[in-house]
């Protein structure tokens, strides 16, 4: 019952005791989230009923061994694998599997790689099953039935037919095994459901280590490699640029870039600043082209009159020289002479001033000087 109401919310005929708002977000977002699965999946809808969702759903939630948008994202087919980032930037991501030959790697590439250092998890995963699943039920001719119509792509992915906890109790029972909490039921296959996103964590970073570098320097050198192709890729379309664009943006040849700024710092640098301007450069240009329009430096040819860049190899950067020169301070103040004066020494005089009176003359002391 709802605090303060007489009124219960009930849901999928279960009266809901707290977390209202919880379940009614669910329940609310729950219809577009199928829809887009079974869209993205062609799944059907009694192959989507099928799936033991409670299973699934423990298994996300209890997900400890790797960050959660992991997670989101390889189960639904976006994580950035090649296929999904050339789309951005084909140049600085490049289509193409890290370890191997594949033109493209998409996600189904990224769990089936060839690569024998990529295929070690798979070796890693059959001892874990062999483990923990104990082993395969024999009756599963419905199971493989119900299971290739929801996908085997999906298995990987947690979205298990219903079968496999019925058989695997089956199982259990047949052959006289106790049940345990962690052998049937919920427990079981949300457990191995789980097992199967570590093993794919583990090979997921396999992967990036693969793309990246493994180690600071191995990482150095492909930072380096991605800022080549992405200025060479730039310096393509430089014959489209303007004359003052090639002047100011561009090194004479792309081998004398490469010279000067060696580091994969100052390249990056030089992208940041300049690429957003040569682009929108070209367009300009071509523009005009289409309108018959001219350039100004085209017509009157200035800055052709420049002598270009010497790409000797000894072509430093351009030092900036100081404007002021140190100079002693006393030739910007006079200094000034303080001089004493020569101190005097005078005697005082004694004066006498007489008074006279008619009755009583009187002689007064002087006044001390």
């Amino acid at each position: 019952m709802i605090n303060g109401t007489n009124c219960h919310l009930i849901y999928d005929g279960q009266t809901v005791a707290s977390k209202h708002r919880k379940h009614i977000r669910d329940h609310h977002r729950t219809k577009e989230l199928k829809t887009y699965i079974k869209q993205k999946t062609g799944m059907s809808e009694a192959a989507f009923a099928d799936i033991d969702w409670q299973s699934h759903k423990r298994s996300v939630n209890t997900f400890k061994d790797g960050p959660h948008i992991f997670l989101v994202k390889f189960l639904h087919g976006w994580l950035p694998v090649g296929k999904l980032v050339s789309r951005y930037n084909p140049v600085k991501y490049p289509s193409a599997c890290p370890s191997c030959d594949e033109p493209v790697e998409d996600s189904k590439h990224f769990l089936t790689c060839p690569n024998p250092e990529r295929r070690k998890w798979h070796a890693a995963l059959k001892t874990s099953l062999r483990r923990r699943a104990h082993r395969v039920p024999e009756r599963i001719a419905h199971l493989l039935h119900s299971q290739t119509t929801i996908g085997w792509d999906n298995f990987f992915l947690g979205r298990w037919s219903r079968h496999w906890t019925t058989l695997q109790l089956q199982y259990l029972q047949r052959n006289h095994i106790e049940g345990k909490k962690k052998n049937h039921g919920l427990s079981w296959s949300s457990n191995i459901i789980r097992l199967l996103w570590d093993h794919c964590y583990k090979e997921w970073k396999t992967r990036n280590s693969a793309r990246h570098g493994k180690d600071a320097e191995d990482k150095a050198q492909r930072r380096l490699e991605t800022a080549h192709r992405s200025i060479r890729d730039l310096y393509d379309p430089k014959p489209r640029c303007s004359l003052q664009a090639q002047r100011h943006y561009f090194y004479p040849t792309v081998e004398d870039h490469f010279r000067i700024d060696s580091d994969a710092r100052s390249l990056e640098n030089w992208l940041e600043t300049y690429q957003a301007m040569i682009m929108p450069n070209i367009r300009h240009r071509r523009n005009n082209s289409d309108l018959r329009l001219r350039q100004i430096d085209d017509v009157f040819n200035l800055i052709r009159t420049v002598p270009p860049r010497d790409p000797t190899p000894t072509m430093a950067p351009r030092q900036r020289t100081p404007t002021l020169t140190t100079r002693p301070i006393n030739t910007y103040f006079r200094p000034l002479r303080i001089t004493s004066p020569t101190p005097t020494l005078e005697t005082p005089t004694t004066t006498a001033r007489t008074t006279s009176t008619s009755n009583n003359p009187t002689t007064t002391a002087p006044r001390p000087p």
